[in-house]
Parts: C-alpha cells; sequence; structure tokens
C-alpha cells in the first residue's frame, strides 16, 4: 500500500482520474479491439489506486465519499467509456463487499495481496441452482450474465436466490468467491462498452461457506454485517442507491465528452443551406448547444445531488428511508432520460460523419446506447415507482 496514494485528497483523486484522459483516448480503439481493458491501463488505474477509491483504509483503500468517487468516474468516463463502466462498477463493488460482509470474511479476502483484489459480479443470475449443506452452500449449477471486468477480477460478489420447498424464493442470498473458482465465457460481441468484457460467468459444483454468504434482503434495508466498520460513515450507505448510481455516472462522462468534441470541430465546419458560411453563425446551432449543455449540466446536478443524499445520510449514520431511495432511483432514471435527449440533438446538429467507423462521436453514441438501456436506468420505470409512492401507493420496485 502506498502511504502517500491513501492520504490523496478530493481534488487529487479527481485530479488523477482527469490525467488518464489522453492515454483513455489513445487506447480507445485498441480496447474496442481486444474486448477489454488494456493492461496498460489497468495498471494506471491499480497505481492511482481508484479501483479502490471505496475500500476501507484498513484493507488498502482511499475510503473517500460517495461524490469523490461519483466524479473520479465521470472523468474516467470522458476518456473512454468502457473504462468508466469497469471502474465505476469495480469501486462500487468494494463499498458493496464491504458493507455487506464480516471482518473474517474481509481478511480472507484481502489477506497479504490487498494490492491484488480487484472485484466483479451480478447480483441476479440467469440461472442459479443451490441447496444448503453443511457449513454453507453448493451451487450445482449458475449463469450470471452481463459480468463486467470477469477478465481483470479477482473476487466475484454474486446473487444466488434461496427458494422453499415449492420453488419459492425466500432470501436472496450474496456470495463471495474467487474468480479461479467459476468459468468465464467468451460472450461480450456487443455494440458498445466493447471493452468492458461484461462476459456472462458460469459455475458447477461450487461450495460458497457461510461466511462469505448474506442476505441481500437484510442489506438493502442496511443491516450489514460488519460490525468492525460501524463507526466508518462511508459504509453506512445505501446499498442499492449507490449500485444504480454507478450505472449511471458515466453516461455523463460520455456527454460531456460529445459535447466537448462538438464544440472543438464547429469553428471550421462550412454549412449548407443554412444561409450561412459557418455551421457556428446559424441560429439553430446556438438553441442546440444551448439546449445540450443545460440538459447535461441538469442531468449532472440529479447524479451529484444523489451522491450528496447517500454521502449525508451516511455522514450521519442513518440509512437512507425507504421513500427517499425510490426519489434517488427515479432522479438518476431522469438524468439518463437528459442524457439521451442532449445525445439526440447533438447528433441532429453534428451531420452524419460520425457514422464512418472509427469516429469518436460513432464510438460516444454506442457506449452511452448500450448504458442507456439497462433496466436499473430506465427512466420509464423509476419515474413509474416514484410516482406510486406519490400517489400514496408502494413502489413495485422489490429491491431498493
Amino acid at each position: 500500500m502506498n502511504p502517500v496514494i491513501q492520504q490523496q485528497s478530493r481534488v487529487d483523486v479527481i485530479a488523477a482520474a482527469k490525467s488518464l484522459i489522453p492515454a483513455l483516448r489513445e487506447r480507445a480503439k485498441e480496447t474496442e479491439e481486444i474486448r477489454q481493458i488494456p493492461e496498460a491501463t489497468i495498471k494506471e488505474l491499480k497505481e492511482l489506486s481508484l479501483f479502490k477509491m471505496l475500500r476501507p483504509k484498513r484493507y488498502g483503500g482511499l475510503e473517500t465519499t460517495m461524490r469523490e468517487y461519483s466524479e473520479a468516474v465521470v472523468e474516467i468516463s470522458k476518456g473512454c467509456g468502457s473504462t468508466g463502466w469497469i471502474v465505476a462498477l469495480c469501486a462500487i463493488r468494494e463499498l458493496m463487499v464491504a458493507e455487506s460482509f464480516g471482518e473474517e470474511t474481509h481478511e480472507e479476502i484481502f489477506g497479504e495481496n490487498e494490492d491484488d483484489v480487484l472485484f466483479a459480479g451480478v447480483y441476479e443470475p440467469r440461472k442459479c441452482i443451490a441447496k444448503k449443506v453443511e457449513g454453507g452452500y453448493m451451487i450445482e449449477e449458475g449463469f450470471w450474465m452481463f459480468c463486467s471486468g470477469s477478465l481483470h477480477a479477482t473476487w466475484g460478489y454474486f446473487g444466488m436466490p434461496i427458494v422453499d420447498d415449492e420453488g419459492k424464493m425466500i432470501d436472496q442470498v450474496l456470495m463471495t468467491l474467487p474468480f479461479s473458482e467459476m468459468e468465464i465465457m467468451d460472450d461480450w460481441h456487443v455494440m458498445g462498452l466493447k471493452g468492458t468484457g461484461s462476459n456472462s460467468v458460469k459455475m458447477n459444483n461450487v461450495f460458497i461457506p457461510e461466511r462469505r454468504c448474506t442476505s441481500f434482503v437484510k442489506a438493502l434495508d442496511g443491516d450489514f454485517e460488519s460490525a468492525h466498520l460501524r463507526d466508518i460513515p462511508l459504509y453506512n450507505t445505501a446499498l442499492f442507491p449507490a449500485l444504480i448510481l454507478s450505472l449511471g455516472l458515466p453516461g455523463l462522462g460520455l456527454l460531456k465528452a460529445a459535447y466537448e468534441f462538438y464544440e472543438q470541430t464547429l469553428p471550421n465546419r462550412r454549412a449548407a443551406h443554412m444561409g450561412v458560411e459557418f455551421i457556428k453563425d446559424a441560429a439553430s446551432t446556438h438553441t442546440a448547444m444551448a439546449d445540450v449543455a443545460l440538459k447535461i449540466e441538469t442531468a449532472e446536478m440529479f447524479f451529484y445531488k444523489v451522491a450528496d443524499a447517500l454521502d449525508a445520510s451516511a455522514a450521519a449514520k442513518e440509512y437512507m428511508p425507504r421513500h427517499e431511495r425510490v426519489k434517488t432511483l427515479a432522479d438518476i432514471g431522469y438524468a439518463n432520460q437528459l442524457l439521451k435527449e442532449a445525445m439526440d440533438i447533438l447528433l441532429s446538429a453534428s451531420g452524419s460523419g460520425f457514422v464512418y467507423n472509427g469516429h469518436p462521436m460513432q464510438r460516444i453514441l454506442l457506449d452511452f446506447l448500450t448504458l442507456h438501456t439497462h433496466r436499473s436506468l430506465s427512466p420509464t420505470i423509476t419515474k413509474e415507482n416514484f410516482g406510486r409512492v406519490l400517489a400514496g401507493l408502494e413502489s413495485n420496485a422489490i429491491r431498493y
């Protein structure tokens, strides 16, 4: 552990993320072609402790706030959407593991090799046949899709439904295990976020000891097993809103990058059929740029409002109430909607040059569309559930 890095201030963490932007942009094409984050980038991210922003200091982490983490993820995503996504998700797993499990499990995970630990995981399986056995659970057959960071991870964090004799789910267990105990599929062949290595993983006849299992239902309500971390504000953070926030933040970085690219290329672009010589002189351009800038700024306000609310509740050691958690998800979904609207306007104002393979705007568009369609970020679903609460009804979201 580097004691200098461990004491980084908020500005230092964000500056570290910003410093990577030029190299991330240079490697963007390589990242897509190899369908994973280049080792040079992984090395730099580790050296700057950016994967460990939310890890406890006692295990070599920075123990930052959610706001610090959020701003750093946005900066990295301005350089590369896939890298921003990986940092966002691998780092948020640090928070989830820190909160969900007890000291014995943490000591087992971090042990003497804390610098090598990197998490990836998926809490909702497509298939999982598990049985309670002496000392833990036996996963006879399990299959989880979209495991971002699978090609770099050393430890996994997965959901496992527990059913009764009639097949009814009575709990959902979170489990952690070494990645060496599962098989990574080579099935991440997609249009966007190509470098995230979000492959499916499967397990067959894998034993998970009891100490590495915890109730997801209890964790969602702040009933964490990490008694040894309860005095640290960060580890009182509401788990599910923090997870969903991590999914949305890279989109903000992508739109900032798209707008920056549009601004840089605008001065010399000639107009056609617009009554002016240059596009920058057209009134329609001015309106479009204002709309895009305001939508991005508003989305940023919503994202950072959520991060600040999570930090405020955690600092007061008060787990965020359920109705507030529903509201934060609506804030995130609405921010996602605003970013999509901003992207649509930018594309309309950009002309058709982005259709050429290798064009920076095409990569940003495809990365954003892949992120935007994530079910947990759905503006429709998140706003509907918040609206139900406003109407005095229960949210349809079971897990939040």
